[in-house]
């Protein structure tokens, strides 16, 4: 089961999406700590959302593939299949924020936007880290 070709781009996937979420996290970081370059800054995250989200999606369906081929079924709703449908959809309210940032001013929308892109690394974080070793499941390799 663990042979396929499938697993390897699967993990790979995933884990480029994640590592633009955490270029978009430390933007977020930065865009707080430099209000100079907020703007600049929201934008360069913005435009990483949208491969990092691609690649998250991709990563999920090759994912379930490669279950439906290993285990008959393509999702299981174990803890981290089911974390990472929760950290995409919370990127994907991301992708929403052009529309959500019409109703405030210009400087408090770029403040929320950079808080939000930490928050939803925090997703990241707990898909990652947090079910691996809390909740358990297929995905659990800790002893």
């Amino acid at each position: 089961v663990l042979q396929t070709p499938l697993l390897g781009i699967h993990v790979s996937v995933i884990m480029l999406a994640y590592t633009l979420f955490a270029v978009m996290m430390i933007n977020g970081l930065l865009g707080l700590c430099m209000p100079s370059r907020r703007e600049r800054l929201m934008c360069l995250s913005q435009l990483l959302l949208y491969p990092a989200l691609f690649c998250l999606t991709a990563g999920i369906f090759i994912g379930a593939v490669w279950a439906n081929m290993s285990w008959g079924r393509y999702w299981g709703w174990d803890p981290k299949e089911t974390w990472a449908l929760i950290t995409m959809l919370v990127y994907a309210a991301l992708l929403h924020w052009p529309w959500l940032a019409r109703k405030v001013q210009k400087e408090t929308a770029q403040t929320v936007y950079h808080v939000a892109a930490i928050v939803a690394f925090m997703f990241v974080l707990f898909t990652y880290f947090g079910v691996t070793y809390l909740l358990g499941g297929l995905h659990s390799y800790a002893s």
